[in-house]
């Protein structure tokens, strides 16, 4: 069902939510288009490098550390009223931080949307983590089987049809490394060169000082130079026009995670073929061989007839229901769609 402009009209959202890629300013953008009162608040008590490492070491001092970002933040938002707070994806957020923002926002509806594993986010006891919260989903559909949640998978923002352009590269990537995704886009790189195509790799980590503790703590950065990272990323706006100019966008998903990566919804909403080594993809009503190669993480292959191939079209129903639009409608409306209905796990 679509939505209308003014359907979330006088509507108060507080969206608590990492920084990533600008997607959550867009989900604001998004709320605000169609008339709420949407505010925004980093689930993360920092954006330095050391506040990144202190979050991802998940010790006792991040419980400090974030008991006093979330009291300084209630302190500013004291006397605002909310009708829900959406929080998405917490690393950083304790139990304890979210039975205070219930007591102080009295009758709002708390919502929590996941868009990476409760593994992932060492989230040790979900089912008590999700019992704090009046609605829960997440874009994994092992982990609503699993905990009796709501499936909702992730959501391009625009459908923009650039397929037609001339392709200046048979694949691109742009996304942090994280796991062994530097390993698996290396073992890709090389493979492309032995097939003579052109590609366009862009290896982001937030600074210097991760990268040095990366080399230390794990073994897939051995034998890396800082020289081989970014460290400054990549604008929406130029990953959009990269991508525009590939016949293919590369997703290496995490691999303990089985739901699709904003890259992949990005991918279909753009027409672009998808290389992926998420096999999971092929449970999902879009799929198809002339549209999504899977490769394997260890040994990738690819095949040139893939990248030759024309793509069919998407049914357009179908399409929209991966929207931003639809995503909003499922989260904050309670709005299936054929995405959560056609899914076969």
């Amino acid at each position: 069902m679509p939505s209308s402009p003014g359907d979330l009209a006088g509507r108060r959202i507080l969206l608590i939510a990492p920084m990533f890629f600008g997607y959550e300013m867009r989900i604001v953008e998004h709320l605000r288009e169609r008339g709420a009162h949407a505010e925004y608040l980093n689930e993360r008590p920092g954006a330095s490098s050391l506040a990144k490492m202190v979050v991802r070491s998940r010790s006792r001092f991040l419980r400090v550390y974030a008991r006093k970002y979330y009291a300084r933040a209630l302190g500013r938002l004291k006397g605002a009223t909310f009708d829900d707070i959406l929080l998405i994806s917490p690393e950083a957020c304790q139990p304890e931080t979210i039975r205070q923002f219930r007591q102080h926002f009295p009758g709002v509806r708390l919502i929590l949307y996941m868009w990476d594993s409760f593994t992932n986010k060492g989230i040790t006891d979900p089912r008590t983590f999700i019992g704090l919260f009046d609605r829960a989903l997440t874009f994994d559909d092992s982990d609503a089987a699993a905990y009796s949640i709501g499936f909702r998978p992730l959501f391009f923002c625009s459908k923009r049809e650039c397929a037609s352009q001339a392709a200046k590269y048979a694949f691109s990537f742009a996304g942090t490394i994280h796991s062994d995704r530097y390993r698996v886009l290396k073992r890709l790189g090389r493979t492309a060169d032995t097939l003579g195509m052109s590609y366009f790799i862009f290896p982001f980590l937030p600074s210097r000082m991760i990268y040095w503790f990366y080399l230390v703590t794990k073994r897939e950065f051995r034998g890396t130079r800082p020289g081989d990272f970014r460290f400054v990323p990549m604008p929406y706006s130029e990953i959009q026009e990269t991508f525009a100019s590939s016949i293919a966008i590369v997703d290496v998903q995490h691999p303990g995670q089985r739901g699709l990566t904003m890259r992949t919804m990005e991918a279909l909403g753009s027409g672009k073929k998808l290389i992926t080594t998420n096999k999971h993809i092929a449970t999902y009503p879009f799929f198809s061989p002339d549209r999504v190669l899977v490769i394997d993480r260890k040994a990738p292959i690819l095949t040139p007839d893939f990248l030759r191939a024309p793509t069919g079209s998407l049914d357009e129903r179908m399409l929209a229901s991966y929207s931003l639009e639809s995503w909003v409608n499922a989260i904050l409306l309670d709005r299936s769609s054929p995405t959560e209905q056609d899914h076969v796990p």
